[in-house]
Protein backbone atom coordinates (compact mmCIF):
# COMPACT_ATOMS: atom_id res chain seq x y z
CA UNK A 1 0.00 0.00 0.00
CA UNK A 2 1.07 3.42 -1.03
CA UNK A 3 1.28 6.27 1.51
CA UNK A 4 2.04 10.06 0.97
CA UNK A 5 5.59 9.85 1.25
CA UNK A 6 6.05 7.53 -1.91
CA UNK A 7 5.74 10.76 -3.85
CA UNK A 8 7.83 12.71 -1.87
CA UNK A 9 11.05 13.57 -2.08
CA UNK A 10 12.98 14.04 1.10
CA UNK A 11 16.54 13.87 -0.03
CA UNK A 12 17.40 17.52 0.31
CA UNK A 13 15.59 17.28 3.64
CA UNK A 14 17.92 14.24 4.77
CA UNK A 15 20.86 16.07 3.74
CA UNK A 16 20.30 19.07 5.76
CA UNK A 17 19.43 17.14 8.45
CA UNK A 18 23.00 15.30 8.17
CA UNK A 19 24.71 18.34 8.03
CA UNK A 20 22.57 19.55 10.90
CA UNK A 21 23.46 17.08 13.41
CA UNK A 22 27.38 16.93 12.02
CA UNK A 23 28.19 20.16 12.46
CA UNK A 24 26.33 20.38 15.50
CA UNK A 25 28.40 17.70 17.03
CA UNK A 26 31.46 19.00 15.58
CA UNK A 27 31.06 22.53 17.53
CA UNK A 28 30.47 20.72 20.57
CA UNK A 29 33.27 18.43 20.49
CA UNK A 30 35.55 21.52 20.20
CA UNK A 31 33.62 23.62 23.17
CA UNK A 32 33.47 23.21 26.79
CA UNK A 33 29.76 24.57 27.18
CA UNK A 34 27.38 22.98 29.85
CA UNK A 35 24.71 21.86 27.50
CA UNK A 36 27.08 21.71 24.46
CA UNK A 37 24.83 18.19 23.40
CA UNK A 38 22.16 20.83 22.75
CA UNK A 39 23.79 22.44 19.56
CA UNK A 40 23.15 19.61 17.33
CA UNK A 41 19.95 18.25 18.83
CA UNK A 42 18.40 22.53 18.66
CA UNK A 43 19.62 22.69 15.00
CA UNK A 44 18.19 18.92 14.21
CA UNK A 45 14.57 20.29 15.63
CA UNK A 46 15.34 23.59 13.37
CA UNK A 47 15.49 21.78 10.35
CA UNK A 48 13.15 19.41 10.69
CA UNK A 49 10.44 22.13 11.95
CA UNK A 50 10.76 24.94 10.22
CA UNK A 51 9.86 25.70 6.37
CA UNK A 52 12.17 28.77 6.60
CA UNK A 53 13.70 30.11 9.94
CA UNK A 54 11.36 31.71 11.89
CA UNK A 55 12.50 33.75 14.96
CA UNK A 56 8.84 33.65 17.08
CA UNK A 57 8.59 30.47 16.46
CA UNK A 58 12.58 29.42 17.70
CA UNK A 59 11.70 31.50 20.44
CA UNK A 60 8.34 29.59 21.06
CA UNK A 61 10.24 26.29 20.64
CA UNK A 62 13.50 26.67 22.32
CA UNK A 63 13.95 29.06 24.93
CA UNK A 64 11.44 27.65 27.24
CA UNK A 65 15.20 25.86 28.79
CA UNK A 66 16.99 29.00 28.78
CA UNK A 67 14.43 31.06 30.85
CA UNK A 68 13.88 28.45 33.44
CA UNK A 69 17.14 27.67 34.00
CA UNK A 70 17.59 31.51 34.91
CA UNK A 71 14.34 31.29 37.20
CA UNK A 72 15.81 27.94 38.74
CA UNK A 73 18.72 30.19 39.68
CA UNK A 74 16.81 33.35 40.46
CA UNK A 75 14.82 31.11 42.59
CA UNK A 76 18.17 29.69 44.49
CA UNK A 77 19.50 32.58 45.29
CA UNK A 78 16.34 33.92 46.34
CA UNK A 79 15.60 31.40 49.33
CA UNK A 80 18.75 29.60 49.67
CA UNK A 81 18.57 30.02 53.31
CA UNK A 82 15.15 28.88 53.63
CA UNK A 83 14.39 25.46 51.88
CA UNK A 84 11.04 25.02 52.94
CA UNK A 85 9.93 28.32 51.33
CA UNK A 86 12.14 26.99 47.99
CA UNK A 87 10.44 23.71 48.16
CA UNK A 88 7.00 25.06 48.09
CA UNK A 89 8.07 27.31 45.27
CA UNK A 90 9.67 24.57 43.53
CA UNK A 91 6.11 22.44 43.74
CA UNK A 92 4.56 25.48 41.91
CA UNK A 93 6.47 25.38 39.27
CA UNK A 94 6.11 21.75 38.56
CA UNK A 95 2.10 22.10 38.95
CA UNK A 96 2.19 24.94 37.16
CA UNK A 97 4.39 22.93 34.01
CA UNK A 98 2.42 19.88 34.14
CA UNK A 99 -0.81 21.99 34.23
CA UNK A 100 0.04 23.98 31.19
CA UNK A 101 1.43 21.22 29.44
CA UNK A 102 -0.75 20.38 27.19
CA UNK A 103 -0.55 23.34 25.51
CA UNK A 104 2.96 22.83 24.81
CA UNK A 105 4.58 20.06 25.95
CA UNK A 106 8.15 20.06 24.34
CA UNK A 107 8.43 23.27 25.70
CA UNK A 108 7.44 22.41 29.38
CA UNK A 109 9.42 19.64 29.26
CA UNK A 110 12.19 21.79 28.52
CA UNK A 111 10.98 23.83 31.56
CA UNK A 112 11.74 21.05 33.60
CA UNK A 113 14.66 20.54 32.82
CA UNK A 114 15.81 23.99 32.50
CA UNK A 115 14.61 24.83 36.08
CA UNK A 116 16.13 21.15 37.69
CA UNK A 117 19.65 21.55 36.21
CA UNK A 118 20.12 24.54 37.54
CA UNK A 119 18.24 23.99 41.19
CA UNK A 120 19.91 21.07 41.31
CA UNK A 121 23.46 21.86 40.63
CA UNK A 122 23.58 25.25 42.29
CA UNK A 123 23.49 22.89 45.74
CA UNK A 124 27.23 21.90 44.66
CA UNK A 125 30.20 24.57 45.29
CA UNK A 126 31.80 23.38 42.54
CA UNK A 127 29.52 24.35 40.03
CA UNK A 128 29.13 28.00 38.88
CA UNK A 129 25.66 27.93 37.94
CA UNK A 130 25.54 31.40 36.60
CA UNK A 131 27.88 30.48 34.04
CA UNK A 132 26.32 27.20 33.46
CA UNK A 133 23.23 29.31 32.29
CA UNK A 134 25.03 31.76 30.25
CA UNK A 135 26.43 28.16 28.32
CA UNK A 136 22.70 27.14 27.86
CA UNK A 137 21.74 30.58 26.09
CA UNK A 138 24.98 30.35 23.88
CA UNK A 139 24.26 26.69 22.77
CA UNK A 140 20.49 27.33 21.95
CA UNK A 141 21.32 30.25 19.83
CA UNK A 142 24.31 28.17 18.19
CA UNK A 143 21.81 25.50 17.72
CA UNK A 144 19.81 28.44 16.16
CA UNK A 145 22.41 29.85 13.55
CA UNK A 146 23.38 26.76 12.20
CA UNK A 147 19.63 25.33 11.50
CA UNK A 148 18.75 28.98 9.91
CA UNK A 149 22.06 29.21 7.57
CA UNK A 150 21.00 25.55 6.71
CA UNK A 151 17.75 26.41 5.96
CA UNK A 152 18.76 29.66 4.05
CA UNK A 153 21.45 27.30 1.81
CA UNK A 154 18.99 24.20 1.61
CA UNK A 155 15.44 24.92 1.75
CA UNK A 156 12.74 22.91 2.38
CA UNK A 157 9.35 22.29 0.39
CA UNK A 158 8.20 19.86 2.54
CA UNK A 159 6.96 20.53 6.21
CA UNK A 160 8.26 18.05 8.63
CA UNK A 161 5.77 14.49 8.87
CA UNK A 162 3.83 15.65 11.32
CA UNK A 163 5.78 14.73 14.04
CA UNK A 164 5.43 17.54 16.21
CA UNK A 165 2.41 19.14 17.89
CA UNK A 166 2.11 22.56 18.89
CA UNK A 167 -0.67 21.58 21.13
CA UNK A 168 -2.06 18.75 22.50
CA UNK A 169 -5.95 18.16 23.38
CA UNK A 170 -5.95 14.56 24.50
CA UNK A 171 -3.56 15.17 27.70
CA UNK A 172 -5.46 14.69 30.99
CA UNK A 173 -6.20 18.14 32.49
CA UNK A 174 -7.43 16.38 36.05
CA UNK A 175 -6.21 18.80 39.29
CA UNK A 176 -6.11 15.93 41.35
CA UNK A 177 -4.43 13.51 38.56
CA UNK A 178 -1.81 16.47 37.56
CA UNK A 179 -1.42 16.79 41.44
CA UNK A 180 -0.13 13.48 41.88
CA UNK A 181 2.18 13.16 38.89
CA UNK A 182 3.31 16.75 40.62
CA UNK A 183 4.14 14.56 43.95
CA UNK A 184 6.11 12.14 42.10
CA UNK A 185 8.50 14.10 39.72
CA UNK A 186 8.83 16.49 42.91
CA UNK A 187 10.01 13.92 45.13
CA UNK A 188 12.38 12.38 42.66
CA UNK A 189 13.93 16.44 42.60
CA UNK A 190 14.27 16.36 46.56
CA UNK A 191 16.09 13.61 46.62
CA UNK A 192 18.52 15.14 43.14
CA UNK A 193 18.52 18.34 46.72
CA UNK A 194 19.79 16.32 49.63
CA UNK A 195 21.84 13.65 47.89
CA UNK A 196 24.73 14.03 45.63
CA UNK A 197 23.02 11.77 42.75
CA UNK A 198 24.04 14.24 40.23
CA UNK A 199 26.01 12.05 38.18
CA UNK A 200 22.30 10.27 36.75
CA UNK A 201 20.37 13.74 36.49
CA UNK A 202 19.79 12.78 32.87
CA UNK A 203 18.00 9.95 33.62
CA UNK A 204 16.01 12.27 36.02
CA UNK A 205 15.07 14.34 32.89
CA UNK A 206 14.04 11.62 30.78
CA UNK A 207 11.65 10.45 33.45
CA UNK A 208 10.59 14.11 34.12
CA UNK A 209 9.88 14.47 30.39
CA UNK A 210 7.71 11.08 29.71
CA UNK A 211 5.48 12.38 32.51
CA UNK A 212 4.68 15.61 31.16
CA UNK A 213 2.19 13.29 28.83
CA UNK A 214 -0.15 13.60 32.55
CA UNK A 215 -1.86 9.95 31.44
CA UNK A 216 -0.60 7.21 33.67
CA UNK A 217 -1.28 4.40 31.00
CA UNK A 218 0.64 6.18 27.89
CA UNK A 219 3.73 7.45 30.32
CA UNK A 220 3.72 3.22 31.50
CA UNK A 221 3.95 2.51 27.98
CA UNK A 222 6.33 4.88 27.46
CA UNK A 223 8.74 4.01 30.01
CA UNK A 224 9.70 0.79 28.15
CA UNK A 225 9.61 2.37 24.80
CA UNK A 226 12.58 5.15 26.32
CA UNK A 227 14.83 2.37 28.25
CA UNK A 228 14.67 0.45 24.21
CA UNK A 229 15.41 4.00 22.76
CA UNK A 230 18.51 4.78 25.35
CA UNK A 231 19.92 1.80 25.75
CA UNK A 232 19.97 1.42 21.66
CA UNK A 233 21.52 5.18 21.52
CA UNK A 234 24.08 4.63 24.11
CA UNK A 235 25.26 0.77 22.29
CA UNK A 236 25.01 2.95 18.91
CA UNK A 237 27.33 5.36 20.03
CA UNK A 238 29.33 3.06 21.44
CA UNK A 239 29.66 1.14 18.35
CA UNK A 240 30.45 4.20 16.50
CA UNK A 241 33.48 5.11 19.10
CA UNK A 242 35.07 1.83 18.26
CA UNK A 243 34.66 2.40 14.37
CA UNK A 244 35.82 6.17 14.55
CA UNK A 245 38.71 5.14 16.65
CA UNK A 246 39.78 2.96 14.67
CA UNK A 247 39.82 4.96 11.72
CA UNK A 248 40.94 8.53 12.44
CA UNK A 249 40.56 11.30 14.83
CA UNK A 250 40.80 13.56 11.83
CA UNK A 251 37.56 16.07 11.97
CA UNK A 252 36.68 15.87 8.50
CA UNK A 253 37.18 11.61 8.67
CA UNK A 254 34.76 11.86 11.99
CA UNK A 255 32.17 14.10 9.94
CA UNK A 256 32.03 11.94 7.15
CA UNK A 257 31.64 8.70 9.20
CA UNK A 258 29.71 10.47 11.60
CA UNK A 259 26.81 11.19 8.70
CA UNK A 260 27.48 7.73 6.93
CA UNK A 261 26.59 6.11 10.45
CA UNK A 262 23.14 7.78 11.20
CA UNK A 263 22.17 8.02 7.58
CA UNK A 264 19.97 4.81 7.51
CA UNK A 265 17.68 6.67 11.11
CA UNK A 266 17.43 9.76 9.36
CA UNK A 267 15.86 8.38 6.20
CA UNK A 268 14.02 5.98 7.68
CA UNK A 269 12.54 8.85 10.00
CA UNK A 270 11.76 10.66 7.17
CA UNK A 271 10.51 8.42 4.83
CA UNK A 272 9.03 5.76 7.78
CA UNK A 273 5.63 4.36 7.03
CA UNK A 274 4.24 4.98 10.14
CA UNK A 275 4.14 7.79 12.11
CA UNK A 276 5.99 5.38 15.41
CA UNK A 277 9.04 4.52 12.93
CA UNK A 278 9.30 8.20 12.49
CA UNK A 279 9.30 9.33 16.08
CA UNK A 280 11.37 5.94 16.99
CA UNK A 281 14.30 6.74 14.74
CA UNK A 282 14.52 10.72 15.37
CA UNK A 283 14.66 9.81 19.23
CA UNK A 284 16.97 7.35 18.28
CA UNK A 285 18.95 10.01 16.88
CA UNK A 286 18.81 12.52 19.40
CA UNK A 287 19.99 9.51 22.02
CA UNK A 288 22.68 8.68 20.31
CA UNK A 289 24.00 12.62 19.58
CA UNK A 290 24.26 12.70 23.81
CA UNK A 291 26.76 10.18 24.80
CA UNK A 292 28.91 11.07 22.00
CA UNK A 293 28.49 14.81 22.93
CA UNK A 294 29.59 14.09 25.88
CA UNK A 295 32.00 11.10 26.43
CA UNK A 296 33.15 10.73 22.92
CA UNK A 297 36.63 12.50 23.56
CA UNK A 298 40.48 11.90 23.40
CA UNK A 299 40.50 11.03 27.39
CA UNK A 300 36.68 10.13 28.13
CA UNK A 301 36.00 6.78 28.55
CA UNK A 302 32.80 6.54 26.10
CA UNK A 303 31.95 2.84 26.92
CA UNK A 304 31.95 3.15 30.75
CA UNK A 305 29.91 6.31 30.74
CA UNK A 306 27.61 5.75 28.17
CA UNK A 307 26.85 1.73 29.67
CA UNK A 308 26.38 3.39 32.97
CA UNK A 309 23.77 6.41 31.45
CA UNK A 310 21.57 3.34 30.01
CA UNK A 311 21.58 1.76 33.06
CA UNK A 312 20.67 4.60 35.45
CA UNK A 313 17.98 5.30 32.33
CA UNK A 314 16.77 1.66 32.51
CA UNK A 315 17.01 1.65 36.31
CA UNK A 316 14.58 4.70 37.23
CA UNK A 317 12.03 4.12 33.90
CA UNK A 318 11.79 0.65 35.40
CA UNK A 319 11.07 2.02 38.92
CA UNK A 320 8.54 4.35 37.03
CA UNK A 321 6.94 1.44 35.23
CA UNK A 322 5.93 0.30 38.34
CA UNK A 323 4.95 2.83 40.32
CA UNK A 324 2.70 3.70 37.12
CA UNK A 325 1.36 0.05 37.31
CA UNK A 326 0.85 0.74 41.21
CA UNK A 327 -1.22 3.93 40.44
CA UNK A 328 -3.09 2.06 37.31
CA UNK A 329 -3.97 -0.47 39.72
CA UNK A 330 -4.94 1.88 42.50
CA UNK A 331 -7.34 3.64 40.09
CA UNK A 332 -8.81 0.56 38.58
CA UNK A 333 -10.11 -0.23 42.30
CA UNK A 334 -11.42 3.03 42.99
CA UNK A 335 -13.50 3.55 40.07
CA UNK A 336 -14.79 -0.39 40.95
Amino acid sequence: MSTSNDNVNFIPDIFRSLLAITIGILLSKYTNFSFNFQIPIIAFGVVTTMKKFSIKIFFSNYWWISFFAALGLLFTEIFRENILAFAVVTFAVFFSCFFFSYKHPNGIRSSILGYSFTTIYATYSDKVVENMVVDIVLVTVLGGIIGWILLLIFPTKEENLGVKKSQREDIDKDIFHIFKITIIVFALWLAYMFFDIRDTFFAYATLAGIYTNLNLEKIHKLSFLNITIHSLGCFLAIIFSFFINGISNNPFIFAFALMVFIYPMVYIGYYGKTPFQKIFFFGLIRAIILPICLYLTPYGDIVTKASTRALQITIILIFSMFLTRFLLFIEGGTNE
